[in-house]
């Protein structure tokens, strides 16, 4: 009997994967072929490794255009890490802000506040005042991907990125053409959380070796600040991953509550997670999934470190050392979405 209602239970979980992902897929579908009816993002951004892998990340979101994957009125850039020299995840955001700041400097001269980017061509004057360019990046709707880093599990795939691994679920849907990719499935996710920046400016960052199952359709963001989406989990699955502690003091409604965080910590173990008060009324703790947004005045003020970080990257480059999370450089809330 118990094993009937855990297949049960498994199944009921497969089928509501399934449903999800295709709800998403739907939605990512509709962005791209009717974005003024279902918005879509203005630029999709890649960290990799290095100058050779960030050529490959290029060829592979161009292919994603041809698919349909991404809309054609979508920039696409990948930015390496800074002379192939890892600088850890929070800097890694500035740098590919400030590249993705650069690279429209190149292609485009339109930064009139009403219009969105146009078809990219060549600039005669590439050193906007730094105002217009915050100006013109606050208004921008970004996805950030954190995807150069290396896989203990599978080293295989680190020239070609875990990101662009297959992933074969829901394959059968079109069995004549190409088979999923797992970077494919996490546009299909974040093609939902756009529409949670409604017309503000924002910057949705997600890791490329995981896949989130959520309905990000369902997202509340609050206004002017950043925060990083996370679920309760278990603590055993808590000790191989990285852990919010979130201040006991927030507001909750039926889908979703916002806490500050208080602190972070990485990989814990029972002992640590109760001497930091991270374990939650029913004895569960907070996933850090990696999963940041921010929005609004905080998305204007990031630019604008963003715009500025090279001494620092420098500096960082120099000493060997890294700004490892974003949480380093954020204020963040924490949002927890639907029913968990």
């Amino acid at each position: 009997m118990i094993s009937r209602r855990k297949r049960r239970s498994k199944q009921k979980e497969r089928d509501e994967l399934g449903e999800l992902l295709k709800k998403s897929w739907y939605h990512l579908r509709l962005s791209v072929r009717h974005p003024d009816r279902v918005p879509t993002w203005d630029a999709i951004v890649l960290t990799a490794a290095s100058p050779d892998q960030a050529h490959l990340y290029d060829w592979q979101l161009n292919r994603a255009k041809r698919l349909g994957r991404i809309s054609p009125s979508t920039l696409t850039l990948s930015v390496p890490d800074p002379d192939g020299h890892r600088i850890g995840s929070g800097a890694a955001t500035l740098n590919a802000i400030h590249a993705l700041a650069a690279h429209y400097q190149l292609v485009s001269t339109d930064y009139d506040s009403n219009s969105g980017y146009s078809m990219p061509h060549q600039s005669s004057n590439n050193q906007l005042p730094l105002m217009s360019m915050v100006s013109f990046m606050a208004k921008r709707h970004v996805l950030l991907l954190h995807a150069g880093g290396d896989s203990k599990r599978v080293p295989w795939a680190n020239p070609m990125g875990k990101v662009f691994l297959p992933l074969p679920y829901l394959a059968a849907d079109d069995p004549d053409g190409p088979v999923p990719l797992l970077f494919d499935h996490i546009l299909a996710i974040a093609s939902c959380a756009r529409q949670a920046f409604k017309n503000e400016g924002g910057l949705f960052i997600m890791t490329g070796d995981v896949l989130p199952c959520f309905d990000a359709s369902t997202m509340v963001l609050p206004e002017d600040t950043s925060c990083i989406i996370t679920v309760p989990i278990t603590l055993d699955i808590a000790s191989n991953h990285g852990v919010i502690v979130a201040s006991q003091n927030g507001n909750t409604s039926k889908s979703f509550s916002v806490s500050l965080v208080d602190n972070l910590l990485q990989k814990p173990g029972v002992q640590e997670l109760v001497k930091n008060k991270a374990i939650l009324d029913d004895g569960r703790t907070l996933l850090d999934t990696g999963i940041i947004a921010v929005r609004g005045q905080a998305w204007v003020e990031l630019v604008k470190l963003s715009c500025s970080c090279q001494p620092m990257i420098l500096e960082l480059l120099k000493s060997g050392k890294e700004a490892s999370t974003d949480i380093q450089l954020l204020k963040y809330f924490i949002v927890l979405p639907g029913k968990q």
